[in-house]
């Protein structure tokens, strides 16, 4: 069965969609092409053991995935659940329905937990540019990408909650992200000034010493 999940990859400031096609047919192996690095290339351990750990498998089939455009080179860990997820919708383990009208990254942990990812803000830009309804990611992220209005951003700790909301079960609700808000907060209760700046400190006391001499 052939199904086609998507992502992104981030080249500056600018994201480009990245088709995931995967397909399982008779046969062993393995088999990842389209310019993956060697992050992606080692993906394989990382979504078999978490869907290991959480009651899902990797199919002892022929798999192959193709990451297209495929003269484009793919890099990074952030494919590990755009994968896992194509594997098992193109295996039957869980439904595919509307899988296509979504952007799927995320870094995989052993038990199927989610490591943050880079470049959100442009990859969730690109996917409303695209008309993609929504964006599953790591929730260490979602505030980044939600402040993109007109699509709807999931912040997810666990694999298995990507997988529950395609079956439709749990409760998974879309992050949203009062920018107003968030941005007055910002200017009130700055995370960082120019004393966070190095050798910042030392400018302001030439700053201060010139002032002083000039008095005198």
């Amino acid at each position: 069965m052939l199904v086609k999940v998507f992502g992104s990859a981030v080249f500056g400031v600018e994201a480009t969609t990245i088709t995931v096609e995967v397909n399982i047919d008779k046969g062993i192996g393995y088999h990842l092409v389209g310019l993956p690095d060697n992050a992606i290339k080692e993906s394989s351990y990382r979504i078999a053991a978490a869907l290991k750990n959480n009651s899902y498998q990797l199919p002892g089939k022929k798999i192959t995935i193709n990451m297209a455009p495929a003269d484009l080179r793919k890099e990074g860990s952030a494919y590990d659940l755009t994968l896992a997820i194509g594997i098992l919708a193109a295996s039957g383990q869980i439904k595919a329905d509307e899988i296509d009208k979504y952007i799927i990254m995320g870094e995989l942990s052993l038990d199927g937990g989610l490591q943050p990812i880079k470049g959100v803000l442009p990859i969730a830009i690109k996917a409303k540019e695209e008309g993609f309804k929504g964006f599953f990611l790591p929730k260490q992220n979602v505030k980044e990408a939600a402040i993109v209005a007109g699509l709807d951003v999931y912040g997810v700790e666990n694999v298995t909650e990507v997988i529950d909301f395609f079956e439709g079960r749990g409760t998974l609700e879309p992050t949203i992200i009062n920018t107003r808000e968030e941005f007055y907060k910002t200017i009130d209760f700055p995370e960082f000034d120019f004393s966070d700046v190095k050798g910042q400190e030392s400018i302001k006391h030439c700053m201060e010493t010139a002032a002083l001499a000039a008095v005198f």
